[in-house]
């Protein structure tokens, strides 16, 4: 007997087609953080180091607890903590690519949960695809990408209780739901709360409600608030370090002198490069192109198949609300504030180009097929391509295990890496190496993040260890005061004559592989 297609088939495939083309793009779009062990994103190593720390403070056997101290405050909890438990059952390194995972998967499916919540179209989320390897993913900031879901889901959990039926159990659901989301957006990082500030309350004045719905919005918000309160007055009173040096702060939070703005003309020039600025020949730029064309595409078809009015204008207003609020966050907000918070803007680009998504029209009818099949199809391009060029990267990075090889468990490792580029990525990558070999051999690296107050371990303050004030220009040391507390020396782009000058007879080299160089303390 023969076995023939149901004849029921294509409907189950018309049924299915968005989770289909909702699995294809999520799939490409993981490829590239399993492609290999390295990822081209600067602070990476400088969390794993720190996440192990965490482990390591309860094992006896941990050669520098006597250097560190566990102190969490009201920002980075749920990043690191999460990371830390789900090392308690895999290796820390597979840990963090799993919890990984699930942020890229989150930021899809939170953005698609906004779009039905606004009344707007779940086939707009798979745009989001070619954007989740931006800014913030190249230069490791991991805890601020965590609060993308947070602050989506957010927003969504608002506005369905100011729409919902009042006193279900979908309505105290909602408002469960906004009170956690918020909540966990300033326990992931506190700097996602800038565009809540705004976001929130224009949602209250643009959706239709009624008093008792709004008054139940505006309790949701009030547990994130308080906790954002308690960070500003226990943890941004003051600031770690004041001083006139790099990253040193001049004074309080709200000292003018520790703000710094760059100009709104280089903030636009800079956008395709912060959406899509990973790698050396504009490499990852053609999937960004891609996606214009689809919103292009998306915004021809629903000219052509007008949609028809089901809302109150002002309603219809609110994803481009805030898009808008989003991107006046991207131009008006400032790069930095010295002691207390860097790269702040350009964090912005990001939400903003996801909050375009939703805010574009749809096409009606059957005409939405073909934006889908365009929009899946650049989602798969953007995953597969990104997994090239992390393959590639790892291909240059791998001489680094070698490296890691000849380096004695629990040494004390000092960071030499002089010339921090790659050749594929366009990032400084290799800037926080010495984190990344002292958290693969049980070793203590001479700058660490532990050195700033947000994050949840820090330096004992009655045994400090001597570290450079400034990671980024590592030659600057002096020997006695600080290289000489080390073991080994981690160099990279630069000779050692050069690097230790008259010291040079103090050290020898045992080892190197391609770029690197490693020395150890006669």
């Amino acid at each position: 007997m023969s076995l023939q297609t149901p004849p029921d088939a294509p409907r189950f495939w018309l049924r299915h087609l968005f989770a289909i083309a909702f699995c294809l793009c999520l799939a490409a779009a993981l490829l590239p953080i399993w492609i290999g062990p390295y990822l081209p994103a600067v602070d990476w190593p400088q969390h794993l180091f720190l996440i192990n720390i965490l482990g390591a403070l309860d094992d006896p056997a941990f050669a520098f607890r006597d250097l560190f101290v566990e102190e969490p405050g009201w920002t980075y909890l749920a990043f690191y903590y999460s990371v830390h438990w789900l090392a308690r059952l895999v290796p820390l390194e597979v840990a963090f690519k799993i919890w990984l995972s699930l942020l890229l998967t989150g930021i899809p499916l939170s953005l698609w949960f906004l779009s039905r919540s606004l009344k707007r179209s779940r086939w707009l989320c798979l745009l989001a695809f070619p954007l989740l390897f931006t800014y913030s993913f190249y230069w490791g900031l991991f805890s601020f990408m965590a609060t993308l879901p947070w602050t989506f889901l957010a927003i969504g959990f608002f506005v369905r209780v100011l729409d919902g039926e009042w006193g279900t159990k979908r309505f105290w659901l909602c408002v469960a739901g906004s009170a956690t989301s918020l909540a966990l957006v300033e326990l992931t990082h506190a700097a996602a709360m800038v565009f809540l500030a705004l976001a929130l309350p224009a949602m209250l004045l643009t959706t239709p409600s009624d008093r008792p719905r709004r008054i139940a919005a505006v309790l949701s918000v009030v547990p994130g608030v308080a906790l954002l309160l308690m960070w500003l007055v226990t943890g941004q009173t003051r600031p770690p370090e004041i001083g006139a040096g790099p990253w040193q702060a001049a004074g309080p939070l709200l000292d003018p002198a520790n703000y710094v703005f760059d100009p709104i003309a280089r903030r636009l020039s800079e956008l395709p490069a912060r959406l899509a600025g990973g790698f050396w020949g504009y490499a990852d730029r053609p999937a960004l192109f891609g996606w214009l064309a689809v919103i292009v595409l998306v915004i021809g078809l629903s000219i052509y198949r007008r949609q028809r009015p089901d809302m109150a204008i002002i309603a219809r207003l609110r994803p481009l609300i805030l898009f808008l609020i989003a991107f006046g966050c991207y131009l008006f907000l400032p790069m930095d504030v010295k002691g207390y918070m860097y790269q702040i803007y350009p964090r912005y680009c990001q939400i903003a180009a996801l909050l375009l998504i939703v805010a574009l029209p749809f096409p009606l009818g059957p005409s939405y097929k073909i934006y889908a099949v365009a929009a899946t199809v650049v989602g798969v391009y953007s995953g597969i391509n990104l997994a090239v060029q992390f393959y590639q990267f790892n291909d240059e990075a791998r001489e680094f295990d070698r490296v890691v090889e000849m380096i004695p468990p629990n040494s004390r490792i000092m960071h030499l890496v002089v010339n921090p580029k790659s050749k594929v990525s366009t990032h400084a990558v290799y800037l926080h190496y010495a984190a990344l070999a002292a958290a693969r051999t049980g070793g203590v690296p001479s700058f660490s993040l532990a050195r700033h107050s947000p994050f949840p371990v820090h330096y004992r303050a009655d045994n400090p260890i001597p570290t450079p004030r400034w990671e980024w220009r590592p030659q600057a040391f002096d020997w006695k005061r600080e290289a000489s507390f080390y073991d080994v020396y981690l160099v990279r782009g630069m000779s050692a004559e050069k690097l230790f000058g008259r010291h040079l007879r103090r050290v020898e080299a045992i080892g190197e592989a391609g770029d690197w160089k490693l020395y150890r303390r006669k």
